[in-house]
C-alpha cells in the first residue's frame, strides 16, 4: 500500500487536531481517571462517591500549571504512539500475511462462494477477481490492481505515481478523501488499542475500546471500497494522458493491453533483460 499510494498522507498535519490532539486529551483524561478509580472498581458507586469528595484540588496557580503541563506531555506522547501504531494497523488490515490467510480460510471460502453466487445467470467470475486476501479491505486494494492489469495490461504500482503527479487537486479529491477516511479509521483503531489496555485498570475503558475498534474496522471497510472505485476511476480517465506524455499513441484513441506492454517497457526502464 505504501508503494501504491504515495503522497496521500501529506494532509496529516492539517488533521492533527481531529486525529491526534483532541483524542489524545480525551485518552489522557480517561487514563488518569482509570488509574485513579482502579482500587475502587467500576460499579461501587458509594466508594466512588467517597473518592470524588476526597479529590485534592490544587490551590496554587503553579500547581495547576504543572498538572496541565504534565497532562499535555502525556497527551502528546500518547498521540505520537497512536500515530505510529496506526501505520502497522493500516497494513495488517490489508490481509496480505499468509498466516492470516490460512487462519481465516473458512471466512475466505465463504466470501468466494458469495462472490460467485452474485454473478448473473450464465456468467462466472474470473479467478483473479475472486477474494484472495484475509480481509475484505485487502481484497478491495488487490482488486484495483487486478482489474487495471486485466483491462490495460499495466501494473498499477508503476503507473499510479505518474497518474497522481499528472492529476490536479479536483481529480485527486475522490481518492484523497477515501484515503483520508481509511487513515482516520486506522488512527481510531490505534486509540482503541489504548483503551483496551486501559481496561486493565478499569474495565469500562476496555468496552469503549472494543466498540471503538469495531466502528474503526467498519469505517475502514467502507473507505477501502471507495478507494478501489476512486483508483480505478482516476486510472480510467488519466491513462491516455500518461501514454501521450510518454510518447505512446494508442490506436483509435483506446488504450489496450498491447499499449500497456509498450508503456511498461518505458516505465520499468530496463529493470529486466531477456536471457
Amino acid at each position: 500500500m505504501d508503494k501504491l499510494l504515495p503522497g496521500l498522507g501529506t494532509k496529516l498535519a492539517e488533521r492533527w487536531i481531529n486525529l491526534l490532539a483532541l483524542p489524545g486529551v480525551l485518552f489522557t483524561v480517561v487514563l488518569a481517571f482509570s488509574w485513579w478509580v482502579h482500587p475502587v472498581g467500576a460499579v461501587d458507586l458509594d466508594a466512588l462517591g467517597r473518592r470524588l469528595t476526597e479529590i485534592a484540588v490544587p490551590k496554587q496557580g503553579t500547581q495547576l500549571t504543572m498538572v496541565a503541563s504534565i497532562g499535555a506531555v502525556i497527551a502528546t506522547a500518547c498521540a505520537a504512539i497512536a500515530a505510529e501504531l496506526s501505520r502497522p494497523i493500516a497494513r495488517i488490515w490489508t490481509g496480505r500475511d499468509r498466516g492470516a490467510i490460512l487462519l481465516l480460510q473458512p471466512f475466505l471460502r465463504r466470501r468466494i462462494r458469495k462472490v460467485r453466487a452474485a454473478a448473473p445467470a450464465g456468467y462466472g467470475v474470473p479467478e483473479r477477481y475472486l477474494p484472495a486476501r484475509a480481509t475484505r479491505i485487502g481484497d478491495h486494494i488487490r482488486l484495483a490492481e487486478e482489474r487495471i492489469a486485466a483491462q490495460y495490461g499495466v501494473a498499477l504500482v508503476r503507473v499510479w505515481p505518474r497518474l497522481w503527479h499528472m492529476s490536479n487537486a479536483d481529480e485527486r479529491a475522490m481518492t484523497q478523501h477515501a484515503w483520508d477516511r481509511y487513515t482516520a479509521a486506522a488512527m481510531r483503531a490505534a486509540w482503541a488499542v489504548g483503551y483496551l489496555l486501559t481496561g486493565l485498570l478499569w474495565w469500562p475503558a476496555a468496552v469503549a475500546g472494543l466498540l471503538l475498534y469495531l466502528s474503526a474496522w467498519s469505517a475502514a471497510r467502507r473507505a477501502a471500497a471507495d478507494l478501489q472505485t476512486a483508483i480505478e476511476a482516476l486510472t480510467d480517465v488519466k491513462l491516455l494522458d500518461l501514454a501521450a506524455a510518454i510518447g505512446i499513441s494508442p490506436a483509435h484513441g483506446k488504450f489496450t493491453p498491447n499499449d500497456g506492454a509498450a508503456l511498461e517497457t518505458v516505465l520499468d526502464k530496463g529493470s529486466f533483460l531477456t536471457r
